[in-house]
Order: C-alpha cells, then structure tokens, then sequence
C-alpha cells in the first residue's frame, strides 16, 4: 500500500468518525428534546420537604395522597413515617437528569411510561402543581426512566426514587402506638387473660400494690414500650378476622396524681393480636413477642422463688 493511499484511507476514518459523532448529537437533540430536558430538570428545581405542600402517587389501582400540616405529613389521612417521607424528598432532592434514551412512543410501554402503566407523581409547590411519569428501572442502579405528561422524549433520572413510588400504604404509615415520657408513670395496671395486678413505683424501685418485689426487667419493658418501643408489625385491615377477637388484655400507666398517661388494650390469641391505644381509633397488629412486653403475664413479672 502506497503513503498516498493510506493517507486517503486515514482521512475517510476521520470523516466517518466525525459523521457518527455529528449524527449521535443530532440523534439526542432532534425532537425539542433538549428544551424538554430543561423541563425535567426543572420539575426537581428546589424540591425539599418543606416547599411541597402537597404530593400524589398515582399508579394504576390506587393512588397515595401525602398532606402537609403543622409539620407532620399525613398518607390517606393516616400518620405518616417521618423517616420515610424524609428519605422520599432527600431523594427528589438530589435527583439528576440523564441522558435521553427515547424518543419514539412506541418505547413508551417498554420502559414503564405509558399513561397506563406509570407511576405519575404530583408535587404541589408554591401554589403549581408539577407532574412527571415514572416508569422502569434504568439500565443501571438507582435510576429510573421519566416523561413530562404528554411529551415522547424519555429521560433517566438519577436517583434513588422509583423504590419509594413502588411502596404500599401501610409502608408509608407509622407503626410507633405511643412514645410518652415514662418519668411521669407512677403506677400500673395490668389485666391479661384472667389475672389483674398493679405495679407502683416506689422511692428505689418498683413493687407490686401490696410491698411485694418484682422482677425489675420485665417492668422496665413495659416502660420501654410505653417509652416508644411499641411498635407494631402492620396493621389490621378492615374485614380482618383478627380484628373480630374480644379483648384479651390491658395496660393503663397512671400518673402520680392519678391521670391516665397512656393505655394499651390487645386482643385475645396465642399469635398476633390486634392492639389499640386510647385516643387512636387505628388498630394494629403485633407479634406475640410484643404483647408480651406491653401486657405481660403475672407469672413474667413475679421473681423467680
């Protein structure tokens, strides 16, 4: 091969490498996607948990609706897990616009982001409504595939979001029954199953009514449930057998002036009991192992002879 014909071979390389390049930054342009992926972008522009008053998951089958007051987000109408709604906006907070990946509706159902198979998310921010489609997982970890309403162009978005649009109700709701400040218990009553005792709080420990000595762990137990351990499993859905048990036990701490400070109620099982807490109409459901703890037995709480 001659010096002449090799340097024409090297420069048509040159012009089909340029070509390809020329072609790819037009392919990724063309459509108005560049103006649309300005839009993306913006619907995550100043995003935090403070500026969004309002927020809705709508997926096919049912819809999550998070409100903002006093502070405190309720889903549905239920108390809310602060730590979850948390970690949604830290996610849409740090959230960043990708590469586009599609531009031909025909991808939209293959990627999660048609209109019947996405995950649309609605924020309420300073009086506008924002709106995005989510779909699929991305081709690689913690993306995910995105849409502005009625537009072609699919973008990814970087962040860990789509495991939080994916979770059920109860996922989003608080299973903590009760935290109280258990200084100010000064006596308890318990019922369970057939047996009644109460326990009080004396100048360096705790005894049963009558001066007799109990076992200390299992009372700092009940402390540490009325304190904010008690947390449940899930809760009992409506038509649940499990909700239709009598009441199988109790426990009410009382303040040193006689107050109720907090009262817990189970139901009756050898397994998971429903529980309630007076002043909160939502029954829960717990393991055996906490009822345990909350409502203990005469004989858990009676030292060893």
């Amino acid at each position: 091969m001659t010096e002449k014909t090799l340097t024409r071979l090297m420069g048509a390389l040159g012009l089909v490498v340029v070509l390809w390049a020329a072609a790819t930054l037009l392919s990724r342009r063309g459509g108005g996607s560049s103006e649309e992926g300005g839009d993306v972008a913006a619907y995550f522009g100043g995003i935090d948990g403070s500026t969004v008053s309002e927020a809705r998951i709508l997926r096919p089958g049912d819809t999550l609706a998070f409100v903002s007051g006093g502070g405190v987000w309720r889903v549905n109408g239920f108390r809310s897990d602060s730590g979850a709604v948390a970690r949604f906006f830290q996610a849409l907070e740090t959230a960043e616009v990708g590469d586009l990946t599609a531009t031909n509706p025909a991808n939209h159902e293959r990627m999660g982001v048609s209109a019947d198979s996405a995950r649309t998310l609605e924020l309420r921010v300073g009086g506008s409504t924002r709106t995005l489609l989510f779909g699929k997982d991305g081709p690689r970890a913690s993306t995910v595939y995105a849409r502005l309403p009625g537009a072609d162009d699919v973008y990814l978005v970087e962040g860990a979001i789509r495991p939080h649009l994916t979770r059920q109700l109860d996922d989003w709701r608080n299973r903590r029954m009760l935290a109280i400040d258990t200084t100010r218990v000064a006596r308890i009553a318990v019922r369970r199953d057939d047996a009644t005792f109460t326990l009080v709080r004396g100048d360096t420990a705790w005894a049963f009514e009558d001066g007799s000595p109990v076992r200390a762990p299992q009372v700092q137990s009940i402390l540490g449930e009325l304190g904010g351990g008690l947390v449940a499993s899930r809760f009992v859905a409506d038509g649940d057998s499990l909700a239709a048990l009598p009441e199988g036990g109790s426990t009410v701490a009382y303040s040193a002036g006689g107050d109720v400070v907090a009262e817990v109620r189970v139901g009756t099982g050898t397994g998971e009991r429903w529980g309630m807490v007076a002043g909160d109409s939502v029954r829960y459901r717990l393991p055996s192992f906490r009822v345990n703890l909350i409502v203990p037995t005469l004989e858990s709480v009676q030292p060893p002879e």
